[in-house]
């Protein structure tokens, strides 16, 4: 994954979105867990393309796994990405 944008978590863990390891023209985004050494830790940093998220949310959405808070945050985040889209 070449990576385009990283946003930290905490503890070592960030989120990063970048151009797909195995499609140039792909998307993906992955957890990325740093090792004890500082290193990157493939095992527990998954990739998968970005269009697999609407699937994911929308699954653990209608199961109820999300919270009420969390909810609240993805759909803030998803407003604002429609406004700035719209401009």
């Amino acid at each position: 994954m070449k990576v385009t944008h990283s946003n930290p978590v905490a503890n070592g863990h960030s989120v990063e979105i970048g151009q797909a390891s195995w499609d140039e023209n792909a998307f993906s985004i992955r957890n990325r867990y740093k090792t004890a050494n500082g290193g990157f830790s493939p095992r527990s940093s998954s990739e998968f393309p970005i269009s697999d998220l609407v699937p994911l949310a929308k699954f653990a959405a209608q199961h109820d796994k999300l919270s009420i808070s969390e909810c609240m945050q993805i759909i803030t985040a998803l407003s604002e990405s429609v406004l700035r889209q719209n401009k």
